[in-house]
């Protein structure tokens, strides 16, 4: 009798010990990152060139849309509608890059920028004369 009593309680003791260790052990590691998983783009020097470059070419874009508008180029309802797309492409980028681009993201983005600008050429060269 005295040897399962014995056996139970270093089986107790083996088991508590077991419980405290497990909760220290995650406790310890919630302040680490693992950067192995990490394709933010303003987390790693090698994107972060990346996340400004889209950003220009944003912008570059909202200027090509201003001056080809302000040429007569383009009606003032194909301008309005080309204006529109490249704010809420703006408030996209704003809204990824709170936390760092991802590689998804930046080529969402980039399919995105390559869209307006087919269609500002698009716009530009339709022949259709409508200036209003």
């Amino acid at each position: 009798m005295r040897k399962r009593t014995k056996l139970f309680v270093s089986a107790l003791i083996g088991g508590a010990s077991l419980a405290a260790a497990i909760p220290a052990q995650a406790q310890y590691s919630q302040g680490r990152y693992d950067q192995r998983y990490d394709d933010r783009y303003d987390r790693n020097d090698h994107y972060r060139g990346n996340a400004n470059a889209i950003w220009q070419q944003i912008e570059q874009l909202r200027q090509r849309v201003e001056r080809t508008d302000s040429r007569d180029r383009i009606s003032e309802r194909e301008a309005s509608a080309l204006r529109r797309e490249v704010r809420d492409l703006r408030q996209q980028f704003r809204d990824y890059s709170r936390n760092g681009l991802t590689q998804r993201e930046a080529r969402v983005l980039q399919q995105r920028i390559d869209r307006i600008r087919d269609r500002l050429r698009y716009e530009r060269r339709d022949g259709d004369n409508r200036r209003w």
